[in-house]
């Protein structure tokens, strides 16, 4: 197995934008959302909605916790190395390209001309903040200086770190697109057990893989074509869902509020059967994913729809039993956090869709997943 990187956490929206960000780089990627029970063999990086690595550990390759803010750092560090017996676990938060900086380990939204500003003016210290909810680790920083200084410096200063027998934790600083491609050199390089931070160890190591020639050039990727027929299923609240409802009535979709299976179940495959598009929706925030999932898969199961959208985390996370696959592939953008993917394996094997924890603010998005284009 070709497997490079596992990686897992709790936010869809922050795995959705993780599985894009490889796939578009060429990256063979996919995103569980329950623990897998086989693997492609050629599969480079697979990730996991969950809230523990247990289920990664037998995969044998570098899993990264991904985090979407520095807070619950100190407690997801604690669960992860319970698991993986580590004994100095890299944090990565920097990500220049996309206007998030660490400088001696505080975090910041903006660049500052001069380090000694980036000081002064901290918005967040993930020291402080790692601290103040464990004192388990002893805490370490490769700040913007042994960085600039070069790779032999960063070597020099990790193996400092590494003497210490006790668990700890190196907080990596990112000023430049040069600092993430150090970064990711050293943790390709070292390939540790666990690292913990946001989508910025990807960029790190994408730059890593770019450099050592390990990514196709150029990637292919495939253009999706448009559909007329969309199937919406949502167990968000229906204030959220209500522009799009409103746009989706005045382009003929057959709109249907979710009170009884049997009845949705009837009047969506009558819906369907005709050509038009469907929107099954909660009608009040009385949680009911496990009936809205459960009908999915029955109205799947004798009208072919080839594309669909489901709304709320819990619905999301409440598919894969019904409709039985084994992991989502990436397949065309259309909003950070909410690619348009597709099934794979189960009796669905094919269908594309897109999953949201939250439907987006924008009242056409439906328009941009029927034609399968960023909107």
């Amino acid at each position: 197995m070709s497997l490079r990187l596992a990686f897992y956490g709790e936010s869809l929206a922050e795995l959705l934008e993780i599985l894009e960000r490889l796939a578009r780089a060429g990256v063979k990627t996919q995103l569980c959302l329950a623990p897998p029970t086989s693997l492609p063999a050629d599969l480079e990086a697979i990730g996991l909605l969950c809230t523990h690595p247990a289920a990664l550990l037998p995969l044998r390759a570098t899993i990264h916790h991904v985090l979407t803010t520095p807070e619950a750092l100190g407690t997801a560090l604690e669960g992860s190395a319970d698991s993986l017996g580590t004994s100095a676990i890299p944090v990565v938060f920097g990500a220049p390209e996309q206007g998030r900086y660490v400088a001696f380990r505080g975090l910041h939204t903006q660049l500052y001309p001069e380090a000694l500003w980036a000081i002064a003016r901290q918005e967040t210290d993930l020291a402080v903040t790692l601290h103040q909810e464990t004192q388990r680790f002893s805490l370490y920083d490769i700040n913007c200086l042994y960085l600039d200084a070069g790779r032999e410096a960063v070597r020099t200063r990790m193996r400092e770190i590494q003497a210490d027998p006790d668990p700890s934790v190196v907080f990596f600083d990112s000023l430049s697109v040069a600092h993430t491609a150090l970064i990711g050199e050293f943790l390709w390089e070292r390939k540790p057990p666990l690292v913990a931070g946001s989508i910025a160890v990807e960029s790190a190591l994408l730059a890593a893989w770019k450099t050592a020639r390990l990514l196709p050039e150029p990637v292919t990727l495939s253009k999706p074509e448009r559909v007329e027929q969309l199937f919406v299923v949502s167990g968000a609240p229906p204030e959220q869902l209500a522009p799009q409802l409103t746009w989706a009535r005045t382009q003929g979709f057959f709109c249907h509020t979710f009170r009884e299976a049997a009845r949705a179940q009837k009047v969506i495959t009558g819906a369907l059967s005709v050509g038009h598009s469907v929107a099954l929706y909660a009608g009040s925030s009385i949680p009911m994913e496990t009936e809205l999932a459960q009908t999915l898969s029955t109205v799947l199961s004798t009208q072919k729809v080839k594309r669909l959208v489901i709304y709320g985390e819990r619905l999301c996370q409440s598919l894969v039993a019904p409709l039985a696959f084994d992991a989502l592939e990436w397949v065309a953008p259309l909003l950070p956090g909410a690619p348009l993917c597709r099934l794979v394996g189960g009796p669905f094997a094919g269908t594309e869709l897109v999953l949201c924890a939250t439907p987006p603010e924008q009242a056409d998005f439906l328009a941009s997943v029927r034609t399968g284009t960023q909107g």
